[in-house]
This record gives structure tokens, C-alpha cells and sequence, in this order.
């Protein structure tokens, strides 16, 4: 795999930043997260740790800050913990005007037809199968689904 680094896409991002808090213990409390599980984030916390770079756009940190949907002391410290996060990654420059004209923008949206335009120089960690298709039409090489991550894991401690 050659990339520039990785991109964790939005609905992985928010379980890292759910799943920092209180070992996990908050994931089961998000609604957004319910087909997740404290594994997964462990899958995705040690994929990461293979990459010396980790990047995010705005338009993912966006999304990831509007679909916190914790209450009380939890939301606050998911916020806390996504405020942290995002200042460790190396931020891509967007351009919402160059972006939103793809023909890729009225199918995926914003953030996925930005995803896709990057997968060529990036490795994309997702779990999204509707973009799926147009990841592997650019580039099949950096498209790592939640799946094939974990696969990737275990067979590297065997």
C-alpha cells in the first residue's frame, strides 16, 4: 500500500472519539454507534498506529462534531477528546467550491465525493459500503474497510 497517509472516515472517526472515553464505556450510549463495538475501535486505534501520518479534512471533522450525540459530562468530554484528536492530524486544505463541483457531489455529498477524489493519494480506512465502488474505481489499493483491517491485524500477529 503507498499513500500519503491515512484518512479515517467519519462514522470511524466518531468511534475513536467515542470509544477514547472512559475505556469504551460510551459507545453503546451513542445511537450513531450501534453497529460498532469496543473491538472495533481497538481495530481502529492499532490500524492507525501503522501509519506515520493520519489526516483529516474539514468536512469530516464537521460531520464528526455534528454526529456526537452523547448527554451531560459525556458530550462535553467527546468534544474534549475530538478537539484533541483533531489537533494530532495533519488537516487536507479543502475547496468547498472545487469540491462540490465534481459530478461525484450530488450522489455521495460534500464529504464522501472529497473522500473519493482523495483516495488516490491516501489510504481510506471506512466502513461505507455505498461509496464503495467509486473508492475502488480510483484507487482499490487504498480503500481499507473496517473488515479487512481487522483481517490485516490478525494476521500480522500470527
Amino acid at each position: 500500500m503507498s499513500s500519503a497517509g491515512l484518512i479515517i472516515d467519519a462514522n470511524l472517526l466518531l468511534l475513536l472519539v467515542i470509544g477514547v472515553l472512559e475505556e469504551g464505556r460510551h459507545i453503546s450510549n451513542s445511537g450513531r454507534l450501534k453497529e460498532y463495538s469496543e473491538d472495533d475501535y481497538q481495530v481502529i486505534v492499532k490500524y492507525m498506529g501503522r501509519f506515520s501520518n493520519v489526516y483529516i479534512t474539514p468536512y469530516i471533522a464537521t460531520e464528526v462534531s455534528n454526529l456526537i450525540d452523547l448527554n451531560g459530562h459525556a458530550r462535553i468530554m467527546a468534544f474534549e477528546a475530538a478537539r484533541l484528536l483533531f489537533s494530532q492530524f495533519q488537516q487536507i486544505d479543502t475547496n468547498i467550491s472545487a469540491d462540490s463541483e465534481s459530478n461525484l457531489f450530488s450522489t455521495y455529498g460534500l464529504t464522501d465525493s472529497s473522500l473519493i477524489g482523495l483516495v488516490a493519494d491516501y489510504t481510506i480506512l471506512t466502513n461505507d459500503g455505498r461509496m464503495s465502488n467509486a473508492l475502488y474505481a480510483i484507487n482499490g489499493d487504498n480503500v481499507i474497510h473496517l473488515e479487512l483491517a481487522r483481517t490485516l491485524l490478525q494476521e500480522s500477529r500470527r
